[in-house]
């Protein structure tokens, strides 16, 4: 009897992995699946059109059901690609890199935005890195995020040590370090989108001005990573990537629907999210912008082991500087 009822199982389990992401089932009529996974904050917005919109579908020419699944992190997102059940990985540029630099297999299928970064302070004292001093805290999200690196960036340029003040960081989600800042658990908290509008908007907060710099303004901030078994799939690939380039047209053509989407997903008010999407350094567009200059920071200051070409980073047909 557990000789059958171990068959069973085996059975079933088989009959699971068979219908994995990005695959079609048994059933020749069953629908293609394929999983995106993405973060919080307006940066996700040609994600939420795309499911909203449901671009998709409207370019497969067949039958596909697309999954949309939020995630707390980058980390999250590159163990679900590893594990095959996340096709598609939205994340910040930098662990993105990371990740390629580690062999997950992944490369940018699309760029999503560039987004203010900024480090605030709740110290008066505090209006420069070189006035920070060790039992300061630093909150961020967490180490090897983009926060972190352009952490380093800073560090590097301004303390000679990409590394200087790794000692000070807390690790906490964006809206704890925001309620951080202001319970004054910490003293300084790294930020982006929109949390980073909403403590620049208080002048009871002083922005350090070295990370708002390190990072030029309109260079890349969150990319799109496609799983490399993805691309056997030629036609659900340009699919996506179609949907990809026509979320971004449909944002930086339809600002009116896309402030109403985007209430949808960020819960917040219309005139919120207005004034976001006209922040001088909130914009979306395909191509990645400023690759180099990160992947080359990163080896250099050892957050990476190894080299990272735009090659190995985008898929060909992905322009990437």
């Amino acid at each position: 009897m557990k000789k059958i009822i171990s068959l069973v199982a085996i059975f079933v389990l088989g009959m699971f992995l068979l219908q994995g992401c990005g695959t079609n089932g048994q059933d020749g009529n069953a629908p293609k699946k394929i999983t995106i996974a993405y973060q919080g904050g307006i940066g996700y917005a040609p994600v939420h059109v795309m499911e909203s919109q449901k671009l998709i579908e409207k370019n497969y020419n067949g039958n596909v059901e697309v999954n949309y699944v939020k995630l707390d992190s980058g980390a999250a997102i590159n163990e679900g690609i590893i594990g095959g059940t996340i096709d598609i990985g939205c994340m910040g540029l930098a662990p993105a890199i990371s990740g390629v630099s580690k062999g997950i297999p992944y490369k940018a299928i699309a760029n999503l935005c560039s987004q203010s970064n900024g480090l605030m302070s709740n110290d008066a004292s505090i209006s420069s890195l070189k006035q920070i001093k060790p039992e300061d805290k630093i909150a961020l999200v967490s180490t090897g995020s983009i926060q972190h690196i352009l952490l380093g960036m800073a560090a590097e340029k301004t303390l000679g040590d990409a590394h200087a003040l790794d000692n000070n960081i807390q690790r906490m989600s964006h809206a704890e370090g925001m309620a951080a800042l202001e319970a004054g658990v910490v003293k300084l908290h790294l930020t982006s989108a929109p949390f980073i509008y909403q403590e620049r908007a208080q002048a009871k907060y002083i922005e350090l001005p070295e990370v708002k710099e390190a990072w030029p303004q309109g260079n890349t901030f969150l990319v799109a990573m496609a799983a490399t078994t993805l691309e056997n799939d030629k036609e659900l690939f340009e699919a996506v990537q179609k949907a990809f380039a026509q979320s971004v047209d449909y944002i930086n053509s339809n600002p009116d629907d896309t402030i109403s989407i985007e209430e949808q997903y960020l819960k917040l008010d219309k005139e919120v999210i207005k004034s976001y999407l006209k922040e001088p350094d909130c914009k979306f567009f395909t191509d990645i912008r400023g690759l180099r200059l990160m992947a080359e920071f990163m080896k250099r200051a050892g957050f990476v082991e190894k080299d990272v070409s735009k090659e190995q980073f985008c898929y060909g047909g992905v322009s990437c500087e």
